[in-house]
């Protein structure tokens, strides 16, 4: 694992690493054809589209934050992230890297997030802060772990028992 020199991380920083250390390891453990499959059971997309859309957050986060404007909305679909196992888990580790390498005390405070909420209508924007952006992550990769857990085991695949579920649901146990 790589180190920081910054003391100015936010503390939702090496969650959403771990996070990333989950899939990594649960990706590992498929096969290219589990990965790519679609429909899996009744979930129409695949693991790897679920995985892409993970990664593409993270990377709008990582892009937004240095000019304070951020959007999760314009992301490429289709890539090879969602389609070859081996592409996913090389950006799981590039965005491992960038996330403990992110000049953090740079960010402005007052971040502005533009977003979709209806496909009709223009986006909203909204005024957050990089700590409230990092929990909207590593809560929306969670979210989508849950998806990817169900696809695996429906594959008949072995998940780790915290694999997709909330601190908060961990917490209580």
């Amino acid at each position: 694992m790589l180190e920081t020199t910054c003391t100015c991380e936010p503390m939702a920083v090496r969650p959403l690493i771990g996070l990333l250390h989950q899939l990594f390891d649960l990706i590992e453990t498929l096969t290219d054809d589990e990965y790519a499959r679609k429909p899996v059971g009744v979930v129409e997309s695949s693991i790897g589209g679920h995985v892409r859309h993970n990664l593409d957050h993270i990377e709008a986060l990582l892009n937004g934050l240095p000019s304070g404007q951020l959007c999760y909305d314009h992301r490429d679909r289709g890539t090879n992230v969602e389609r070859d196992r081996l592409a996913a888990l090389g950006a799981i580790l590039r965005l491992e890297g960038a996330l403990l390498a992110f000049p953090w005390s740079e960010v402005p405070a007052v971040v502005v997030l533009d977003a979709l909420v209806a496909p009709d209508l223009p986006p909203v924007q909204a005024t957050t802060s990089a700590e409230r952006e990092l929990a909207f992550v590593v809560s929306h990769t969670i979210h989508h772990n849950a998806l990817v857990r169900v696809m695996v085991k429906w594959l008949g695949r072995t998940v780790p028992a915290d694999f997709g579920y909330a601190p908060s649901t961990i917490a209580r146990r």
